[in-house]
């Protein structure tokens, strides 16, 4: 474990440890699945854990956003950055906040770009899996959730696939799509 101001990096092995000392005094019922997009794989250097978040949260803070967006980040090399309190809702999905966490994972998922390394793909399916546990959260659609999945301009989710305005987040082949029905066959079974 390392920390700079709020920024704490974590191993996979320290971060249940972390989450089970934590107070979590808000009810929360949203896991939300996120890419960077930019950072992508090409942007991460094996030591700049930090830097990558100081830059994200600058990126925000320009946006309008009171600190960075995500509550925790995790890196191609399996590595988790608590970057925003568990308790201080996240500014990850409009309409989907109040009760969320967001969870970045670096990279560009979209068909074509970066590919997951294992550790990063294995890091994303424990954490899923240690929060769930923590939370007393059934896994399903409606308790992890992907950003493609709400209008951008509503902030509702989309009752059918390919409507509203939506972004590609998590990515286009995060584990393998990013739509409800790739969800429920390839990412679910996994947790």
């Amino acid at each position: 474990m390392k920390a700079i101001g709020k920024f704490i990096l974590l191993d996979l092995n320290e971060f249940e440890d972390w989450l089970n000392m934590q107070n979590i005094t808000r009810k929360i019922k949203l896991i939300q699945q996120h890419h960077t997009y930019v950072p992508a794989y090409k942007h991460f250097k094996n030591e700049n854990h930090f830097k990558l978040c100081k830059s994200m949260e600058k990126s925000h803070l320009e946006r309008g956003f009171a600190e960075i967006a995500q509550n925790f980040t995790i890196f191609p090399d399996g590595k988790i950055m608590v970057c925003r309190n568990i308790n201080t809702i996240p500014a990850g999905i409009k309409g989907a906040n109040s009760n969320g966490i967001c969870i970045e994972n670096v990279g560009n998922f979209d068909i074509g770009k970066d590919t997951m390394t294992p550790v990063h793909r294995d890091t994303i399916i424990s954490i899923n899996k240690a929060l769930l546990a923590n939370l007393n959260l059934t896994a399903n659609d409606q308790s992890i959730v992907y950003h493609h999945w709400y209008d951008l301009t509503l902030g509702k989710r989309i009752s059918e696939e390919g409507t509203g305005t939506t972004k590609s987040c998590p990515g286009t082949d995060f584990f393998g799509g990013n739509t409800i029905n790739s969800f429920n066959s390839n990412f679910l079974p996994l947790l």
